[in-house]
Formats: structure tokens, C-alpha cells, sequence
């Protein structure tokens, strides 16, 4: 995970007053998107996105008319082919908008017009959780049982807004009725994402030094173990306070 955002991504907390502001500055018919549309993203690899999970967002496109899901053109096929489970799911294709990657410049802003990320149970976002979260977008996820299903839920947790029990699902029902419930309420979600915002500087997710801290703690510690002679354990580095 690069998390040097605060560094390297800067864009993403330009001001209104900033002279760049109105030069990235995106627009929702730019991207093919209405102002009363709730935007729904999915950022991650296609094939990340299986058949249960997709069914989930179609239900949800079909119980919220006001929703599309945006997704990135990884495969033209794909893309395609995604838009045709859609249509045989009873949902206009037309509602899954497609793009190719972003140009870097403008990458963060453009994604800043979604209102909600779509996690994938399967293999979780990484790199792109931490690049949403950075972009103020909320991310719900479902947790699962290895180190790449749960890695989001772990982003979540270091966001620093405190909303890992409203953002994180425990079960595959929950997931569903917590992203029904999030994209019916716009005012909701304008809250989580304010807190994302307001929190993201100091989190510890974006706090590279940290992160360099606790990877140094942890082989330290993987060499006293080796060095003492004992078979190779889990090593556990405390987290900041």
C-alpha cells in the first residue's frame, strides 16, 4: 500500500480559493453523470467483482432509480460484458458507466465526484481503498477470512474518523442493507465523507513516518526472535495511541 499522500496527492485538498482549484476542477456531465445521480463506485479490478457480489449491486440499483455504478474500463470486454449481467438483471445498461483510468493530474478530483465506494468481498481494495478514502469517498465493505479480504476493513480502521462500525459489514445481508441505506440517504453520506475529510491528514493510514516505524519495530522484532533461536512466531508491533 503507498499511502504518501499527503506528500505526493495533494490535488485531492485543493480549495475553492486555490488558483488550480477551477483548472482540475471535474464537472458530473464531463463524466456522463446528472447532478440528482447517486454515484456508486467500484474502482477495483474487474475481476475482482464476482457474480453474488454484482447481483447485490444490481439489487441495489433496482431498489435506488436515483443510482449508477461507475466503474473503470480495465477490459473493453469486461466492461461489456458487465453491462450485459445488467441488462439481464433487469437494470439499464446504461446505469453502469465505464471510463478508462484518469489522467494522474486530475485522478483524485475525478474520483471525488462519487458519493459511495463499492468494496469487493472477494479481494478487497488496497491501493485504491487508500486512494478513495485519501479522495474523502466512504467505503463500505463485508470483511472475510484472509489477509485480502480484510484488508479494507484494516484501511477503514486507520482512516481516523471513527467509522469502522458504520462503514464495515459483518455479514453478506448487511452488506446489502448497509449500502441501501447509505446510497438512500445523500445527507448521511455528506457527513461520513465530511469526517473522512477532516480526519484524513492526521490519520494514521497517511502517516508514512509511522508506517515506516512499525515495519522497522516489526523486523526488529523478527530478528530477535532468530536471534534468540525460536521457531518463527506472529510478532505483533503496538499501534500508535
Amino acid at each position: 500500500l503507498t499511502n504518501d499522500h499527503k506528500f505526493s496527492r495533494r490535488e485531492a485538498l485543493l480549495a475553492p480559493g486555490d488558483p488550480l482549484y477551477a483548472q482540475q476542477a471535474p464537472s458530473l456531465a464531463e463524466f456522463g453523470f446528472e447532478e440528482s445521480d447517486i454515484i456508486l463506485c467500484s474502482f477495483n479490478q474487474l475481476y475482482k467483482i464476482e457474480p453474488e457480489v454484482f447481483g447485490v449491486w444490481m439489487d441495489l440499483l433496482k431498489a435506488e432509480p436515483r443510482a449508477k455504478l461507475w466503474l473503470l474500463r480495465f477490459s473493453i470486454q469486461g466492461a461489456a460484458n458487465l453491462q450485459k449481467q445488467a441488462e439481464k438483471a433487469g437494470v439499464d445498461p446504461n446505469r453502469i458507466v465505464a471510463h478508462d483510468q484518469f489522467p494522474r493530474a486530475r485522478e483524485f478530483r475525478i474520483k471525488s465526484l462519487a458519493h459511495l465506494f463499492l468494496d469487493t468481498p472477494l479481494f478487497n481494495a488496497h491501493t485504491t481503498g487508500g486512494d478513495v478514502l485519501w479522495a474523502g469517498i466512504p467505503v463500505v465493505t463485508l470483511p472475510g477470512e484472509n489477509f485480502a479480504q480484510r484488508v479494507a476493513a484494516g484501511l477503514l480502521a486507520s482512516a481516523g474518523a471513527g467509522l469502522e462500525n458504520t462503514l464495515i459489514a459483518r455479514t453478506h445481508d448487511d452488506y446489502a442493507a448497509l449500502l441501501l441505506r447509505l446510497a438512500a440517504r445523500p445527507n448521511a453520506l455528506a457527513k461520513i465523507r465530511s469526517a473522512l475529510e477532516a480526519a484524513r491528514e492526521a490519520a494514521p493510514l497517511f502517516d508514512t513516518k509511522l508506517l515506516t516505524s512499525h515495519v522497522e519495530q516489526g523486523e526488529k522484532l523478527m530478528w530477535e526472535v532468530y536471534a534468540a533461536g525460536e521457531k518463527p512466531m506472529h510478532v505483533i508491533v503496538h499501534p500508535r495511541v
